[in-house]
């Protein structure tokens, strides 16, 4: 494996020079930006780059909204090797006023800070505008903040579904029920402690948190739902989770009864067709990703294998509600719907399991993205969600101000095979 500080002087300096040359901040995050903070670690060879790309202004930069593109490059005969490799670089493209508006809506809906982490712990590449710590530092803070605190109503559902994973695992008719049920449940296991440790949840990056803030918690996740997703064996998986709804219910009494109202909720500004394509997008890149871990999650330990195998099967679930316009099914109506729509599911993440071998679960995976050409591509571009309602807003505003019609934006994610 070439060093990191090989990647980056052979590989992403002249790949922005060529793609993002106007680009005034350039930060690398996840395996290559620790690696190049810490020169005592390097990435493994399967590593992909995550940067995150800013400019003064998305418009003067080529893009309507805050993009995500995901390019495929050859990268081995560029380091030196003696055959091609191909290296993922997942690009978070940005201006100040999506960060400041992301942070928002991050803040308002408790997801995933994932671009408060890569800012925070990114290595910078580029700083045109002298802003590049500045920028890193806040990122900081908000995570030391933590989300805000989830309301009684978020906390309820939150709780119903633990409860239905736990009255769905303990009448599993057999084994293999109870190790997919498992399988299923990991990821919102893991984010459900996390709401309880009042930490920002990650969905597969979880596991990271756990090592290294609440380790006793995270090995007692694993102890519990290792047993369960490898062998059936639920005792330790059913106590696990009777303690998380109890403590989960305490945290309910206390919680507030109302939450901030979204100042740009995407089912208002955005056509639902538009929310279903972005979505179907963002699975294409999510389940290549998961696909591509499978076998190297496994150096990262079991946590960081099994909840990347759950991250999985929830995106081929989550691919195939989006085909059938579905709303999300969990626990075992969850598993009755794969067997239903996707019958090879279950046998092939089983397979998987005892042959540590995942192909079939790619062929699975392939299937539910038969209509987009299946997992792979050369190039894919996707929008933020969020920042299209921002933008339609204001475009619509600005319109009404003016007495003229509003500019109708469509934005339509692109990928080439």
């Amino acid at each position: 494996m070439a060093q990191a500080q090989d990647v980056v002087e052979k590989v992403i300096k002249p790949w922005l020079e060529k793609n993002h040359p106007d680009a005034d901040v350039v930060i690398m995050a996840g395996s290559y930006g620790r690696a190049m903070k810490q020169a005592s670690w390097q990435p493994i060879a399967s590593s992909d780059v995550d940067l995150v790309i800013i400019y003064r202004d998305l418009e003067n930069g080529g893009f309507k909204a805050a993009t995500q593109v995901f390019t495929m490059e050859e990268v081995g005969l560029k380091l030196g090797e003696d055959k091609e490799r191909i290296m993922m670089i997942d690009t978070n493209i940005h201006d100040l006023a999506s960060l400041h508006y992301h942070d928002k809506i991050v803040r308002e809906n408790k997801s995933v800070a994932f671009i408060n982490v890569m800012l925070d712990e990114g290595y910078l590449l580029r700083d045109r505008l002298g802003i590049g710590p500045i920028l890193q530092e806040k990122a900081g803070e908000f995570l030391s903040e933590g989300p805000t605190p989830m309301i009684k109503l978020k906390w309820n559902s939150e709780i119903g579904l633990m409860a239905t994973f736990l009255k769905d695992i303990k009448e599993a008719k057999s084994v293999e029920e109870k190790q997919f049920l498992g399988a299923m449940a990991l990821i919102h296991v893991c984010d459900f402690g996390l709401h309880l440790q009042g930490a920002w949840p990650r969905f597969n990056q979880a596991y990271r948190v756990y090592d290294a803030k609440y380790p006793e918690e995270g090995t007692r996740i694993t102890e519990a739902f290792s047993d369960l997703i490898r062998t059936g064996d639920s005792v330790k998986a059913e106590a696990l989770l009777e303690d998380f709804i109890a403590r989960g219910k305490v945290k309910m009494e206390a919680a507030p009864a109302t939450a901030v109202d979204m100042l740009y909720p995407v089912e208002k500004h955005v056509p639902a067709e538009e929310v279903a394509s972005i979505n179907k997008m963002f699975s294409k890149f999510a389940l290549e990703h998961y696909c591509e871990a499978l076998e190297t999650s496994q150096r990262r330990g079991e946590l960081a294998h099994l909840s990347n195998l759950s991250a999985t099967i929830l995106g081929i679930k989550g691919a195939q509600e989006t085909n059938d316009g579905s709303a999300p099914h969990f626990g075992a109506a969850g598993l009755r719907y794969l067997n239903d729509k996707v019958p090879n599911a279950l046998p092939a993440v089983l397979d998987g399991l005892s042959e540590k071998q995942y192909d079939g679960v790619r062929k699975v995976a392939e299937s539910v993205l038969t209509d987009m050409g299946g997992l792979h591509y050369s190039r894919l571009e996707n929008y933020y969600l969020d920042d299209i309602a921002r933008v339609k807003a204001m475009d619509a505003k600005l319109a009404n101000e003016n007495q003229k019609p509003a500019p109708k934006k469509v934005f339509t994610p692109k990928f080439n095979p």
